[in-house]
């Protein structure tokens, strides 16, 4: 296996009690949200993001950045990178991502 790899699973596993915690709350404000017509549900838009960068999705956040509801997907490309990519949960619109991409 590749050292980042191997380096990228441990550090998320050593995360997962404070992930659990935080995606508990991040699911308990989307949902609201999605039942207010507020945002999209995320399983079309997780759909469209494996599309466009892979399916290896490792993580992703519900935040409310300045009024601006965002879901933000962490995904482990073919060659280990992290790539982070914003979508505006309310459009389904990608508003900007990080990281390798070839």
């Amino acid at each position: 296996m590749k050292p980042l790899l191997v380096l990228t699973i441990i550090c998320l596993a050593l995360m997962a009690p404070r992930l659990v915690r935080a995606d508990s709350d991040d699911q308990d404000r989307a949902r609201e949200a999605v039942e207010h017509h507020e945002i999209l549900p995320l399983a079309g838009i997780l759909a469209a993001v494996k599309r466009s960068y892979g399916s290896n999705v490792v993580d992703i956040e519900y935040e409310d950045s300045d009024g601006r509801k965002i879901y933000e997907f962490e995904i482990v490309d073919d060659k280990g990178q992290v790539i982070e990519v914003q979508v505006d949960a309310a459009t389904g619109k990608v508003i900007g991502n990080e990281g390798a991409q070839d």
